[in-house]
């Protein structure tokens, strides 16, 4: 017959033996995530140095030239890569091409190229940045290549954005074919590529504003001409504020103020009673900024215009024209 304090004691040598060992697991366990986490923090104390010493002789060999030391030596293409990344956001002017000059001598462009155009969007585009912020006769090329062939319209974007940054962007005909812009929407970073585009291709979008595109890109070119400083452009402009759409004639009178010429008055008052509200208001900003005179009483009658929008922006001119010296 089994006696219940014999029973007591063996139950109470159990939950000892195992309160003593699970302590002993809970100690073990609790060393082992502090020596985990020693080492984790010694790495990363180690890479940070590791990652100073690449950045400081990366630096080094770009500003005062010569070669790099040992963390060079010792880093991998992805702790250069970052080294370079880094270091890209920091430099300027002749600091920028001797940066170009060290990427494309040490051949790290071709592993950034290759990113840009295989892998994640994510790190498609951080490449494809990284080409901008670079530059370089094969960054460009590259991106070039991306506009040219990929299917991806937000990449192609993109691209575009950093090519237009290094000053390098492709004819206006070529973007049009590469980026569909005769089937796609226009945005207004299309409006902002062409515009960094038109100065050194004045002749291209004369030519492209007098053919039949679609509203929403010629709205864009006629835009572009503002921002090729050249007046050949003018007729162009009055010839578009003659156009059935609206948004065209916006972008008449926008490059209208641009270019700042006075050939342009005649049609830029007679857009003070175009049908649609915004021509009239842009209208009214396009007299004071040309320093119509001649249109403060039309711009005057303005003042009762049903539209709020043109009243103010009549009201606008009135003030910028009786400040302005006679």
């Amino acid at each position: 017959m089994i006696h219940l304090p014999a029973i007591a004691d063996a139950l109470a040598r159990i939950a000892i033996l195992v309160s003593v060992y699970g302590a002993l697991v809970m100690a073990a366990f609790l060393l082992f995530l502090v020596m985990r986490r020693d080492r984790k923090e010694r790495r990363l104390a180690q890479s940070q140095t590791n990652a100073r010493a690449l950045l400081r002789e990366v630096m080094t060999a770009v500003t005062r030239g010569g070669e790099t030391g040992p963390a060079y030596a010792k880093a991998i293409d992805e702790e250069r890569l970052a080294a370079v990344t880094h270091l890209s956001q920091l430099v300027r002017g002749e600091d920028r091409e001797r940066l170009t000059e060290f990427v494309e001598r040490n051949r790290l462009l071709e592993a950034i190229a290759d990113r840009a155009r295989r892998g994640s969007r994510a790190k498609r585009v951080d490449a494809i940045r990284l080409l901008g912020n670079i530059g370089g006769v094969q960054a460009v090329s590259t991106l070039t290549g991306i506009i040219r062939d990929d299917r991806d319209p937000a990449l192609q974007l993109e691209a575009a954005a950093m090519l237009a940054k290094l000053s390098a962007l492709p004819a206006p005909d070529v973007l049009i074919t590469a980026l569909d812009l005769e089937r796609a929407s226009v945005s207004r970073v299309h409006r902002a590529l062409f515009r960094a585009l038109a100065p050194a291709h004045a002749a291209e979008l004369r030519r492209l504003a007098g053919r039949r595109l679609p509203s929403g890109l010629r709205a864009v070119i006629i835009d572009a001409l503002g921002w090729t400083g050249d007046y050949s452009g003018l007729p162009a402009l009055a010839e578009a504020a003659k156009d059935p759409d609206p948004e065209i004639r916006l972008s008449a009178l926008r490059a209208a103020r641009r270019i700042d010429h006075p050939a342009s008055a005649g049609w830029v008052l007679a857009l003070l009673d175009d049908p649609d509200e915004t021509v009239r208001a842009q209208a009214a900003l396009g007299c004071a900024a040309l320093g119509l005179r001649r249109a403060v009483p039309q711009l005057d009658a303005m003042r009762t215009d049903k539209s709020a929008w043109v009243r103010l922006r009549a009201g606008e001119a009135l003030q910028a024209l009786r400040r302005a010296p006679a």
